[in-house]
């Protein structure tokens, strides 16, 4: 039997933190409070006292967020579970298995599966390492009010990338290539369907099987037969025949 997993709850809402820590009692027997913080300061001194192996640690708090945090941690050998009510791009964040997260309210079951993968992770010393923490900290750094950004995680970082700055996605099979504005690409190992499923239809039109365009960055469409469309930067890409009517009435082009 491993020995107990010493944790840091952070919460800038009391009845927050006393939730988690009941459900934690109750169904994760592995688990054991060493810490409560409700600040940025107060987590951080914390941390560094107590050097926790696991921080549940909230986004946005009063006095800053979670990633002010993990700014000001001086150590690095611990596992970190981001909390958030945060819907849309957060969500995204964080489901494309770039760290653990868990949206509130806190659903016990997803909980529990989550601190499962945690205890493995632990039993196999596949701690959060300091790269990782190092791509979170920095590229956080902007720290924008809405969070709209996408994680894209690789095996030595995260990259959080805003989602203004994605120009289009293409589709390589079972991979994705991510084309940013500054002509930046990364390849990731996601099917293209699944950024469509979340990022459209708000932002983003899926235009042909291969290509998930920013909406924001589209300049016309190709009036003649409708099979082309052009995007900032002088880009060119196919719209397929099928789409190509979703796509004039999504934009409302007459």
């Amino acid at each position: 039997m491993m020995s107990k997993i010493s944790t840091i709850l952070v919460d800038d809402e009391v009845k927050n933190n006393e939730l988690l820590n009941i459900y934690l009692d109750k169904y994760c027997p592995n688990i054991e409070i060493i810490g409560i913080a409700t600040s940025v300061e107060d987590a951080i001194n914390k941390i560094n006292d107590l050097r926790p192996k696991l921080i549940f640690l909230d986004i946005v708090m009063h006095d800053g967020t979670g990633f002010d945090v993990l700014e000001g941690v001086q150590h690095n050998d611990f596992s970190v579970v981001f909390i958030t009510a945060f819907q849309e791009y957060a969500v995204t964040a964080f489901k494309f298995n770039a760290i653990d997260f868990l949206l509130k309210p806190i659903d016990p079951k997803d909980l529990i599966t989550t601190v499962n993968t945690i205890e493995e992770n632990i039993k196999k010393k596949l701690y959060t390492t300091t790269p990782q923490l190092e791509s979170v900290k920095t590229s956080i750094a902007t720290k924008t009010s809405d969070y709209n950004f996408i994680a894209i995680p690789s095996t030595k970082k995260i990259d959080f990338i805003k989602i203004d700055d994605i120009l289009y996605f293409e589709s390589d099979g079972r991979y994705t290539i991510i084309h940013l504005m500054d002509q930046t690409t990364f390849f990731v190992s996601k099917n293209i369907g699944e950024y469509d499923k979340i990022l459209a239809p708000n932002y983003f039109f899926r235009i042909h099987k291969k290509y998930l365009i920013n909406l924001k960055y589209i300049i016309n469409i190709n009036n003649s037969d409708g099979s082309n469309c052009e995007l900032v930067g002088n880009l060119t890409l196919p719209v397929a025949k099928r789409r190509k009517e979703d796509l004039v009435s999504f934009l409302n082009i007459k």
